[in-house]
């Protein structure tokens, strides 16, 4: 009798089915992807891997016996790799994902983003769908991952979400910044490993690099004040990046917005201590959450916002369109990001719940271009007035082509200036926003910069 006991139940006790993963996450992705994964019961994980197409297979496994895995695939930037996990005798995969390229180097890349999954799982499927069409290297998610953040069940359910639909999970890394609902829960921190290059040695708040672009993540759910840990690594954090001639772009990541026109609005405090910093240091955009819409602002004092929690919490609307708003929609989407090296730009694409692209924006990084170039004298370009709302002068100090391009980076008008100057009366169907304007020398050597258009 003793004997069948043992015999019934020796499988419980060696069996230790992978119940939750791979899921990537990276805090240096550049050399090093972390796969993470948790298992029924205690037992020695293993990860192997290999360069594609033909690289020699490499492996990985815990020191010691646990449930929780997260396991280092130690890579060279900007390749392509597959893997597997074994652990007492389960396996999953094969499953392939890219690396970032070198810091500083400018090869092209894609990501996307999107925020506010919480209780919406069809739309999140839907969300997926689309985000796969865009051959993503990486996410970003902007918070409020789930609706409770203490329910373990509700961790368990955002995982297989992400593990099941296309496998995005086992290959693609996510970066995430803290939002409400997620509770700061330590069930989250320790599925995953994610970035904590902080003093702190938190991963509550920190950054990474993806090539020529520098991100940052500033979470609005604990201390941010001007004697927080938080705010002392963000100022140090971008005043190293932005005198650093290693980036094109600094994207900041944050759930609660600094400008909304949603429900929740802008958060007034945050705002009052943290945007100061993003405009002293030059910060392209910032990414957020938390209001289920997406809304795009003009630029702020040279820093520009989105909110994009569309990512399947229950729809809330623009309730008004204020005087930042450039675009507001109220219901499902995700954001498509293109960096492209050569022209040091960066492309997004907002994609609405059909898929379809309503809404874009560009960034140059002109300063880069201007100083690999060696634009002569009209390397600066001044407009009067700018904004401008009927008319505007165009001065560019020499004899230049001028061609003016929509947010979309179609060309709306070209033309010469005349002793310098350009003027330029925009048509009646000419709509309101944010134009580019090109002075274009003799000798093919050009400068791009802003100008917006009230209307």
């Amino acid at each position: 009798m003793k004997f069948a006991i043992i015999i019934l139940l020796l499988p419980i006790v060696v069996m230790a089915a992978i119940d939750r993963g791979p899921i990537l996450s990276s805090q240096r992705p550049n050399c090093v992807m972390t796969v993470n994964f948790r298992t029924e019961n205690l037992c020695v994980g293993e990860v192997h891997y290999r360069l594609l197409p033909d690289g020699l297979w490499r492996s990985n496994l815990d020191p010691t016996t646990d449930t929780l895995h997260h396991l280092e695939m130690y890579i060279s930037p900007y390749s392509q790799y597959e893997y597997y996990v074994l652990a007492d005798g389960d396996s999953s995969g094969i499953f392939s994902f890219w690396t970032a390229p070198e810091i500083g180097d400018n090869r092209d890349f894609n990501f996307c983003a999107y925020g506010d999954t919480r209780t919406g799982l069809v739309a999140h499927y839907v969300i997926i769908d689309h985000v796969m069409t865009c051959n993503p290297m990486f996410m970003v998610h902007t918070g409020d991952m789930i609706e409770d953040g203490i329910d373990t069940d509700d961790w368990d359910v955002y995982f297989s979400e992400l593990c099941d639909w296309h496998d995005i999970a086992q290959s693609v890394p996510y970066f995430y910044a803290m939002g409400n609902h997620d509770d700061e829960s330590p069930y989250f921190y320790e599925a995953i490993d994610l970035p904590c290059n902080n003093p702190a040695g938190t991963e509550a708040y920190s950054s990474f690099d993806w090539g020529r672009i520098h991100f940052f993540t500033m979470n609005s759910e604990i201390d941010y004040s001007v004697t927080s840990a938080q705010y002392a690594f963000l100022q140090n954090d971008l005043a190293t990046a932005s005198s650093s001639p290693n980036y094109d772009f600094l994207i900041g990541l944050v759930h609660r917005p600094f400008y909304s026109s949603g429900y929740h609005g802008r958060e007034e405090d945050m705002a009052e201590v943290l945007e100061p910093l993003l405009e002293t240091y030059g910060v392209d955009l910032v990414l957020q959450g938390h209001d289920h819409l997406y809304e795009r602002t003009y630029p702020q004092d040279g820093v520009s916002y989105i909110v994009t929690g569309g990512g399947g919490a229950p729809p809330s609307p623009v309730f008004w369109w204020f005087y930042w708003t450039a675009y507001g929609y109220n219901l499902y989407h995700h954001l498509d990001f293109h960096y492209i090296g050569a022209e040091h730009k960066l492309t997004m694409h907002m994609h609405n719940y059909s898929n379809e692209i309503v809404d874009s924006l560009v960034l140059i990084a002109s300063a880069v271009e201007i100083e690999e170039q060696n634009i002569p004298s009209y390397s600066r370009l001044s407009f009067a007035p700018n904004p401008f709302n009927s008319s505007c002068r165009i001065e560019t100090g020499s004899e230049t082509e001028i061609k003016i391009y929509n947010i979309a980076g179609n060309l709306i008008k070209r033309g010469y200036t005349e002793n310098s100057v350009y003027d330029w009366t925009p048509g009646d169907r000419t709509p309101g926003g944010i134009y580019f304007v090109k002075a274009i020398s003799g000798n093919d050597q050009s400068v791009i910069s802003p100008l917006l258009y009230l209307k």
